[in-house]
């Protein structure tokens, strides 16, 4: 009887294992999170640009490419959104695997899908008013605090879960991706202020231009000349390259917000919102390669 009860637990003991292994959480490394985290940042930068695009097109500033670029960004989040979800290897994008977070998620899904909708009804034949274009400025903004969450909730487990090297890896991530976010931001800001400039509202709106812009030079001279210095890390040549490469366009795009904050200057903005929407994209797409490089490192 000892041998058969003993021969019971084992059996028991390893129909029981499967369970248990399931039910642990997959071994994650540090370039999963570090992904997962790049792409969370880029969703919120990418809401932004959303609404910036949709803002441009409604106020008649190169309405074509905004148009296609209201569509492109649509796109870029639902695929990205789903490879958070399901995964997708060819991106070399890991799924989100704790429960936690996946519930976090969801609560972004709900509101992108809101904003998406109106993105739907704006490219449509009907189109959407100002009113209607200046109200998706609260839909972005609660989009990136949802996201934000996510990304906090990845940064702790990846305190919880890795070295101390990769935590500090993964914030240099979050503040350079972060950079997106502001720039695209401050676009939109930008555009809402042309947008809504007959309204009581518009000093407001200045104003917080004006935060966006002081948080982005900061950002980027931090970036590309302090924290360079202050590493005790080899140098990197092409990774200084491109972030010096950026600090100097962003030297050149900044007096075009500039001129949207002082409203005492006479300028026509008809004439300068072109350049201003098509300076933003082109300085988004260099933030975006110098983080891919470091990411490579």
């Amino acid at each position: 009887m000892c041998v058969i009860r003993k021969f019971l637990v084992l059996i028991l003991t390893f129909g029981l294992l499967p369970l248990g292994l399931s039910a642990a959480e997959p071994d994650t490394d540090a370039t999963t999170y570090e992904r997962q985290i790049q792409l969370l940042g880029r969703q919120a930068a990418l809401g932004h640009r959303l609404v910036r695009s949709m803002c441009f097109a409604q106020a008649g500033i190169d309405v074509k490419r905004n148009r296609d670029l209201v569509t492109d960004t649509r796109r870029e989040v639902a695929a990205t959104l789903a490879a958070l979800k399901a995964g997708d290897p060819a991106r070399g994008v890991m799924p989100i695997t704790n429960g936690d977070i996946l519930t976090q998620l969801s609560s972004v899904e709900m509101v992108w899908n809101g904003l998406d909708k109106k993105a739907t009804a704006f490219l449509s034949d009907v189109g959407l008013s100002d009113e209607e274009v200046l109200s998706l400025e609260s839909k972005s903004q609660s989009l990136e605090k949802l996201l934000r969450n996510v990304t906090q909730s990845l940064e702790l487990r990846t305190s919880v879960d890795l070295p101390p090297e990769a935590l500090m890896r993964s914030r240099l991530i979050i503040a350079g991706v972060d950079q997106s976010r502001l720039l695209q931001q401050a676009g939109m800001d930008a555009c809402l202020i042309y947008l809504d400039r007959a309204s009581d509202t518009v000093h407001t709106r200045r104003e917080s231009l004006a935060k966006d812009l002081q948080t982005f030079g900061t950002n980027i001279f931090n970036l590309t000349f302090t924290r360079p210095a202050q590493s005790k890390g080899p140098e990197i040549p092409e990774l200084e390259q491109a972030a010096f490469n950026t600090w100097q366009n962003w030297i050149g795009l900044e007096p075009l917000f500039q001129i949207l904050i002082t409203p005492s200057q006479r300028a026509d903005l008809s004439m300068l919102l072109p350049d201003l929407s098509f300076s933003i994209e082109y300085m988004d797409l260099q933030l975006v390669e110098t983080l891919d490089i470091f990411m490579a490192l």
